[in-house]
């Protein structure tokens, strides 16, 4: 069946794909990726060819970051790799000139991949394999992201991959196991592709114990043998360096050397009644090394059989401590989001930022900056900062390498910043990450050695920028709630002063002209509408901010109440509960129901009015007219209002008090056509 494979490339040499390719694959060809979008999400592989010789690797990998993508890439360039190449998001780099062959063969093996750590390993190994091809094995030991793709193939050194590895590709398997074994250059024939081939392989045709010994020896897993009463017959070299012990000290003892004390005994008895039993064991143990330092491994024990009697074991460990530490990183800077939280300032959320990075990441240097004034303004250098670097400037959006990070809201990791123009103004530090606080800042974070940081770290610092983005947008809306608030409760304060001083004075002359004409009636009645007006703009305004220290609250009683205060002789109350307790505020909640029954009563011509639970809140219910469907939604809307005298204010206040509690409030119809309004995820604390 035919196979996409999608060729992007602005220099295309026709002959090396039409020789490269096998005819089984389809191809479509193009010079950039701008126009070919959906061609992306059918391809098996993607071939970026970029043709500029001469082009800065950093450069390169900044166009390789808009075509990755789920399917395998392979990057065929003239750049020149650094140990950006092990970062680079790409599947296989091949360096320019390449011919048919090799292009052929690099598009054979990726066919031949899934996704998985099979994918990774001979990911890994390629791009080290090109690197190496550049530097000394002494240069290779000075790049920290050169010694973690080392490690990483150790721990992909699975039986169950290399055996898989030396189907595909036998000489992607040496070169694995060379990387792991430290032996980088020398002593082998180059391929073209940068790859070298195989020495010292066994010419048999059945090379199964080859491959085992392969296997145990290069594996990133420490492997024991031992014999049925657990005594140690043989540990591979990952053993020795987990546990700092030489296979010398430890064959013909037992695994007890490693205890820690962590385990009881019980918990090795069900280990042993496990193993004894025929079947495999699977867990976690902290263990000891001789200088007292613990460490975690995930372990796996499988019994091998003979004549159905366990013969002896095999143990497999994995090094978990770096996750379990990185795991109680992230948990310590959840955990911290109660301070952030509890911060009153931008710049003390910068300063509890900064000491999480500090205490819990433990890295020293760091600057946290946040964007006033159309500005990124540095409100937190920590003492090492201090000490290393010069006064940290105050940028512009866009403006060095923090601005920059920030205008393109994409986190940067700097290996050595000396490298970039400006780069050197930062000596000593020159390893650096920035990751923004969305709109709000941008975090800046250093260490003094080049490549000092990794993916994992990225990942706890954008943790750390998830929390103040957090911490930060709610400090800006308490802000402009605060804002709001005090806009209206000036607003409120002045309309009150206005009105109420003329108001009294027209009461006071009103009161002597009781006997002159009929009309002071409907004089007096305007008076009482306007102190109405004024009481239901100052409790509006009062009635929004939230509900901070809500207490039990009877809503029977509370109901009952406030009926003696607008009840009429017609009109009934029916408490349906004897006690329904809710948590919230008396006084506003007073307002709630006294707004609700003169509702129904006044405008509602209710002759009953019910007050009940519901799971999880309450309804206030009445058997009057009702509110049309069509003007359910607009009723709480300020101004609303079915009768000439109406302020338009009730309701509205009925909304504010509910959402002060966090309460839904929303109106039906009630079970005899009048208004029902329903309050739901009030804090209940018993019905009945």
């Amino acid at each position: 069946m035919d196979r996409d494979v999608l060729v992007i490339d602005d220099s295309v040499d026709y002959r090396v794909y039409e020789t490269g390719l096998d005819q089984s694959y389809s191809y479509t060809l193009a010079g950039t990726a701008d126009e070919i979008d959906p061609s992306f999400t059918r391809s098996d592989v993607v071939i970026y060819g970029h043709g500029q010789s001469g082009m800065a690797f950093q450069d390169l990998k900044e166009t390789v970051q808009d075509v990755a993508g789920s399917y395998y890439l392979l990057v065929v360039a003239g750049a020149e790799p650094t140990p950006a190449l092990l970062s680079l998001p790409c599947d296989d780099y091949l360096r320019k000139p390449v011919d048919g062959t090799t292009l052929g063969r690099a598009v054979d093996r990726a066919m031949a991949l899934g996704d998985g750590d099979l994918r990774e390993a001979v990911s890994l190994t390629r791009k080290a394999r090109v690197l190496g091809a550049t530097r000394s094995s002494a240069e290779l030991e000075q790049i920290p992201a050169f010694q973690r793709v080392r490690r990483r193939l150790r721990d992909l050194a699975r039986p169950e991959v290399l055996c898989e590895l030396e189907r595909i590709d036998a000489d992607v398997l040496s070169a694995q196991l060379d990387l792991i074994r430290g032996t980088t250059d020398g002593g082998q024939a180059p391929l073209a592709d940068g790859g070298k081939t195989g020495a010292g392989r066994p010419e048999s045709d059945d090379i199964s114990p080859w491959k085992f010994r392969e296997a145990v020896e290069s594996a990133g897993h420490a492997v024991v043998f031992t014999d049925r009463d657990g005594v140690i017959e043989y540990v591979n070299p990952a053993f020795e360096e987990l546990t700092g012990y030489a296979a010398a000290e430890v064959v013909g003892h037992t695994p007890r050397v490693l205890k820690s004390g962590e385990h009881d005994e019980a918990f090795y008895e069900t280990l042993w009644d496990t193993i004894g039993a025929g079947d495999v064991w699977q867990g976690e143990l902290v263990n000891e090394r001789p200088d007292g330092e613990r460490y975690v491994i995930e372990q796996t024990i499988a019994p091998l059989p003979r004549d159905d009697e366990p013969r002896g074991y095999v143990a497999i460990n994995t090094d978990i401590t770096e996750k379990r530490r990185r795991e109680g990183k992230v948990k310590a800077l959840h955990e911290g989001t109660r301070d952030l939280l509890s911060a009153d300032s931008p710049s003390a959320v910068a300063a509890e930022v900064g000491a999480a990075i500090e205490s819990i990441l433990e890295f020293r240097i760091n600057v946290i900056r946040v964007l006033q004034d159309g500005e990124l303004q540095p409100v937190h250098v920590n003492d090492k900062a201090e000490e290393l670097l010069s006064e940290r400037p105050t940028y512009e959006v866009g403006e060095g390498f923090p601005g920059e990070a920030f205008e393109d809201q994409r986190a940067s990791i700097y290996t050595d910043i000396r490298d970039h123009d400006g780069g050197t103004e930062l000596e000593p530090v020159v390893s650096w990450l920035y990751v923004p606080i969305s709109d709000y800042g941008i975090i800046s974070v250093g260490q003094t050695e080049p490549d000092a940081f990794d993916e994992t770290d990225l990942n706890l610092v954008q943790i750390v920028a998830s929390n103040a983005e957090i911490a930060l947008e709610r400090l800006q809306k308490e802000r402009e709630l605060q804002r709001e608030n005090e806009r209206l409760e000036q607003f409120a304060s002045t309309v009150s002063h206005d009105l109420r001083n003329p108001l009294q004075v027209a009461k006071g002359t009103l009161s002597q002209l009781d006997d002159c004409t009929a009309g002071i009636d409907r004089m007096r009645q305007a008076h009482e509408r306007m102190e109405e007006v004024i009481e239901g703009v100052l409790t509006l305004t009062r009635q929004g901010n939230r509900v901070e220290d809500p207490a039990p609250v009877d809503l029977s009683a509370v109901a009952r109440a406030c009926w003696t205060h607008v009840s009429s002789s017609e009109t009934e109350l029916v408490v349906e509960e004897d006690s329904l307790v809710v948590s919230g505020d008396d006084t506003r909640l007073k307002h709630l129901f006294e707004n609700l029954f003169r509702n129904a009563v006044t405008h509602g011509q209710a002759s009953t009015v019910r007050v009940g639970a519901l799971d999880g809140g309450f309804y206030v219910a009445d058997d009057g007219v009702g509110i049309p469907p069509e003007d359910r939604d607009g009723v709480f809307d300020n101004g609303y209002t079915t009768s000439e005298d109406g302020t338009g204010l009730g309701l509205t206040i009925v909304e504010e008090i509910a959402h002060a509690h966090d309460w839904a409030v929303s109106v039906t119809e009630s079970e005899t056509g009048g208004a029902r309004f329903e309050f739901l995820a009030a804090n209940q604390y018993r019905d009945g």
